[in-house]
Formats: structure tokens, C-alpha cells, sequence
């Protein structure tokens, strides 16, 4: 079976159930009740990784409030991330190699090839100029009023194109095992958020051996 580095981590997002402004040792921070804690690998304040985090049971931490929110804690979003590097509803995939590098094969290497393809640009290969889905080409523009329909739909379109594009690689080699060649996939739900002008998407892959998964993007 092929391997790959693995580069793409998937982390289970936790339900938070309550959110308090605290404070701990001068410094002001969160109080946070949720689901499960136990296996709790980072906490995001406003999108901000919290500098010191503190659990205290399986349903309760607390997370410091990173340096900038200190003065003004304006609080707009909690993450709190799990450890656990399953793939499921919850997941959100982070870009990174760890401290101690994997590899990865089977399911979760079609995954990281699909958001490969998926968020590469078209041109951007010099070797192959219709290469990559261009989920990312709105990146960094300014929209209109009206426009969250239409970003929406380009992210289906580069979904599709996708698609296309793996199973066409992937049929040149008959080396590739089953559950590591893409059958389909469908963009399962989007959302605009028009505030902070990020797409979260949600995403379904299914293998050509009948397994499907699930997971988020937030671009």
C-alpha cells in the first residue's frame, strides 16, 4: 500500500456548552464548559491559538486570553480542539507537520490529496497550467452585498472540477488500492460569514471501496 507525509491533521472540533470571562493570576481568560475535554489539544480564541490552557475536568478548562484581547476582550469565537485524528462530522483539517512526523495511507491519504488538489491554484503548476480546483481564487477580494451566492457556487464548481481531475490521475495507475481512489464527492453544507469574510464548508469524499467521510474547511 502507498504512504505518504502526512500534512493534513484532522481535529475533532468539541461542543462547547457555556463561555465566561475570567481571570487567573492578573490575566483575564475563559471559562468553558463542553462536551469532553480530555484529549483537548488547542484552544482558539477569535482565532488566536490561547497561550496557556488549564483543565479541569471532563467538561471544564479554562484558557487564557491571547495578548491581544487582553486589553479588550471582545470575544467573538471559542475553538477548542481535540487530539483525536479520526475523521468524522466534527473534524477540522489543520495544515501542518507534526512534531514527530507521520505517514499517512488509505482514506485519510485521499483526503490530503483531495484538499491538495482542491485549494491549488490553476497556473500555479508549471508543469501542469489546469492543475488545482481553485477553491482559493477568491481569496483576499472585496464583495459586494449579494455576493455570498456566488462565492458559495465557485466553491461547488471547484468541488466538481476536483473531482474530475483525481479520477483522471488516478486512472493512469493501477496501482492504487481502492480505498485511496476517490469514487465522488459533494459539498455537503456552506456558510458565509460576511463579518470576517470566511467560507466554512463542509465536505463529503467517497472512496472507490464504499467509505465515505466527512469534514470542515474554513477559508
Amino acid at each position: 500500500m502507498s504512504i505518504d507525509l502526512q500534512t493534513v491533521i484532522p481535529q475533532e472540533v468539541v461542543e462547547l456548552k457555556d463561555v465566561q470571562l475570567t481571570a487567573i493570576a492578573g490575566l483575564r481568560a475563559l471559562d468553558v464548559t463542553g462536551r469532553d475535554f480530555r484529549a483537548v489539544d488547542e484552544v482558539f480564541i477569535n482565532d488566536v491559538l490561547s497561550p496557556d490552557v488549564m483543565i479541569l475536568s471532563k467538561t471544564r478548562l479554562i484558557a487564557q486570553l491571547p495578548n491581544s484581547l487582553q486589553l479588550n476582550p471582545d470575544v467573538q469565537t471559542v475553538s477548542v480542539l481535540s487530539r483525536s485524528l479520526t475523521i468524522t462530522r466534527k473534524s477540522l483539517l489543520k495544515f501542518r507537520i507534526g512534531d514527530t512526523p507521520g505517514r499517512v495511507s488509505g482514506l485519510t491519504r485521499l483526503i490530503q490529496l483531495f484538499v491538495k488538489v482542491l485549494l491549488t491554484n490553476p497556473g500555479s503548476d508549471i508543469f501542469n497550467k489546469n492543475f488545482g480546483g481553485g477553491a482559493l481564487k477568491n481569496v483576499g477580494s472585496t464583495f459586494g452585498v449579494d455576493e455570498g451566492t456566488s462565492i458559495k457556487a465557485d466553491f461547488t464548481i471547484a468541488v466538481d472540477s476536483t473531482v474530475r481531475q483525481i479520477i483522471s490521475i488516478q486512472s493512469r495507475n493501477a496501482s492504487i488500492p481502492r480505498d485511496e481512489r476517490l469514487l465522488t464527492a459533494r459539498v455537503v453544507g456552506v456558510t458565509f460569514n460576511r463579518a470576517s469574510s470566511s467560507l466554512f464548508v463542509n465536505i463529503e469524499v467517497l472512496s472507490q471501496d464504499g467509505n465515505a467521510v466527512r469534514f470542515n474547511l474554513e477559508v
